[in-house]
């Protein structure tokens, strides 16, 4: 499972990374849990590497 840490500057680089659209906006940007299906797609293109697996 991936989490977006406080570290994320809701900038939205990984939304449209996501194939499965469960990003959403907020500060700091969240993923659902319930939608994501842990591809990864989302880890590369946030710049401040805000995004982890927990």
């Amino acid at each position: 499972m991936r989490v977006i840490t406080e570290e994320c500057i809701s900038c939205g680089a990984c939304v449209d990374s996501c194939p499965v659209n469960c990003i959403h906006e907020g500060t700091p940007y969240t993923i659902d849990p319930n939608e994501c299906i842990d591809c990864g797609a989302c880890d590369p293109t946030c710049p401040v590497n805000a995004i982890i697996e927990k």
